[in-house]
């Protein structure tokens, strides 16, 4: 019964009905263009330099491809709506990437750029991407992130902990283009949400003050000082704070109160019992005058 109102509905209006259908098939026509507009192209999803000398970008290849299909992949860039020019490199950085070593590469210029996808049928190009190589920047994470508590005992609050960390390619920093500021993190491992913040650090160490006793995560990242995007985090650092004074140190501490007591029983009962002794040689008796030629009984009458 629902079925047949249904279609004597349509026929009624008859309208009504192929409009409807007519728009549905007109969203899916223009559903599916987009997603081939998407996929049957490439796309230049992401660019970085570690250090405004060189920089790289990378992008999606086709995946409409049929079996068997060959293609090949042509990057043009331009300076400053200058002339055209091809990649200069396509492999340091792997497939589908684009390497500007420092001779490719100026600061302060906008590079433009696209891809274009060759196939024996047609080509594909891709959208237009523009960029400064000193808004790209974003250097390597941290590395061997550690630590060491700093006080001998600590106190009913916990231990102090200096932690130091090193950048993994030095020789970024050497020409002076880059200077880095870091930003490290930490919390407790039952308080999963609870990060702590120590930001801008110019130095690649910092020491955490008072912890208390517990369990603690760590993590560090680092920038450059005046452009680009925060590097990924470090390797994170578990870090314990005990609530005694380590075993190393507590033993280091008895042997030198041992020590101190040693020497005092030495000073105790070695050295007093010689007081005498040590008077007569640092001050001897002064010894009597005598007058040569005079008896000294005769002085006594």
């Amino acid at each position: 019964g629902g079925r047949m109102l249904w279609l004597l509905l349509c026929l009624l209006p008859p309208l009504g009905c192929s409009r409807t259908v007519t728009q549905d098939v007109a969203y899916k026509e223009r559903h599916s263009h987009e997603e081939v507009a998407v996929t049957t192209r490439p796309h230049i999803y992401y660019c970085r330099s570690p250090n405004m000398e060189d920089f790289t970008c990378w992008w999606h290849p086709l995946d409409n491809l049929t079996d068997g299909e060959q293609v090949t992949y042509v990057l043009s860039y331009s300076k400053d709506k200058g002339p055209k020019h091809e990649c200069p490199d396509y492999l340091t950085a792997g497939p589908n990437s684009c390497h500007f070593d420092s001779s490719h590469t100026s600061i302060w210029k906008i590079y433009c750029m696209n891809v274009t996808a060759v196939t024996a049928y047609r080509n594909y190009t891709s959208q237009e991407h523009c960029l400064d190589v000193a808004e790209i920047v974003q250097t390597e994470a941290p590395v061997n992130l550690t630590y060491m508590l700093t006080d001998a005992g600590g106190d009913e609050m916990g231990h102090s902990a200096l932690l130091s960390w090193t950048y993994p390619v030095p020789s970024d920093l050497q020409y002076g283009w880059i200077t880095l500021v870091h930003e490290l993190q930490y919390r407790r491992v039952t308080e999963p949400e609870n990060w702590k913040v120590k930001h801008p650090l110019r130095e690649p160490h910092v020491e955490l003050l008072g912890l208390p006793v517990g369990d603690y995560v760590v993590r560090v990242r680092c920038r450059s000082h005046n452009y680009g995007l925060w590097s990924k985090w470090s390797s994170t650092l578990l870090m314990s704070i005990p609530t005694r004074p380590p075993a190393g140190k507590l033993l280091v501490r008895i042997l030198v109160s041992g020590v101190g007591v040693v020497a005092l029983l030495v000073i105790a009962f070695g050295i007093i019992p010689q007081s005498r002794r040590i008077k007569d040689y640092f001050l001897p008796p002064i010894p009597k005058p005598r007058i040569i030629g005079i008896d000294p009984l005769l002085l006594k009458v």
